[in-house]
């Protein structure tokens, strides 16, 4: 597995983790992302147009990217998410995917990645879906 990632401006900063070949374990992708946190990385776009496939071990790098970004943010505490992911009204702020596979689609939608994760298949829409947090 490859993973470039570059930096792109919407409405606030998007680090943009472009990931090439499969995705079956969970290095590099989650030291790069805990890396990324760690300089000041609010939100990340995994571009997933290259990944033919995503094991477990992959699923569990993305949610552990998807944790490490909700982490002091008291609207998106453990409680708050899972109500929210319960009732179908939560998806994180922080991250997004662009342009899965069909088959890595149908991989995400199986685990339930597709309730709290959005979607997209745009970039421009995509990066442009990151807000400004709430005051």
């Amino acid at each position: 597995m490859n993973i470039t990632v570059t930096q792109d401006q919407g409405s606030v900063p998007v680090a943009v983790f472009r990931i090439e070949g499969e995705l079956n374990s969970e290095e590099p992708l989650r030291t790069q992302a805990e890396s990324a946190h760690a300089s000041g990385t609010q939100n990340i776009l995994l571009d997933l147009s290259h990944v033919p496939y995503i094991s477990s071990s992959g699923l569990r790098a993305i949610h552990t990217i998807f944790n490490l970004l909700r982490s002091g943010n008291p609207e998106e505490s453990g409680a708050a998410t899972r109500k929210g992911i319960a009732a179908g009204t939560f998806t994180s702020p922080h991250l997004k995917l662009l342009n899965p596979s069909k088959n890595v689609l149908e991989v995400l939608k199986t685990a339930g990645y597709d309730m709290f994760l959005e979607i997209h298949h745009d970039y421009k829409k995509a990066i442009a879906s990151f807000k400004p947090a709430a005051p």
